[in-house]
């Protein structure tokens, strides 16, 4: 019922959608209503400002009093990394720069050189 009073029908939403941070996509709000930047790791978040749900955060309301204070994080089942505000997923591989490539595995990452002048 709480989450319904917070939806407003019909919907009123900014004619331009927001800009949002590098690495914070464009997400419909909680009620299914508006465009909204996703919130990123560690960032606060409610039924209505929802979390980056393509990079595994969820709304965590364990350590908040009452359902004050949430915050995003991980799904406890779920580790990764994080690099320059994006999160990877435990075991992918990816490129931060076209000289690097990383492999995200238990929370940490390792990185290797792709460029012969690096190695060094």
């Amino acid at each position: 019922q709480v989450c319904a009073q917070l939806c407003r029908r019909p919907c009123y939403c900014p004619w331009v959608p927001p800009h949002c941070p590098r690495g914070s996509p464009l997400v419909l709000d909680g009620c299914g209503c508006c465009k909204i930047c996703a919130r990123r790791l560690g960032e606060p978040c409610d039924f209505l400002h929802v979390c980056d749900q393509s990079q595994g955060l969820v709304c965590d309301y364990s350590t908040a009093p009452m359902g004050t204070g949430a915050t995003c994080n991980f799904e406890e089942a779920e580790e990764g990394c994080e690099l320059n505000g994006r999160v990877y997923r435990d075991g992918e591989v990816f490129q931060p720069s076209c000289k690097l490539q990383c492999h995200c595995l238990d929370g940490g990452f390792s990185c290797i050189p792709l460029c012969q002048e690096d190695v060094r």
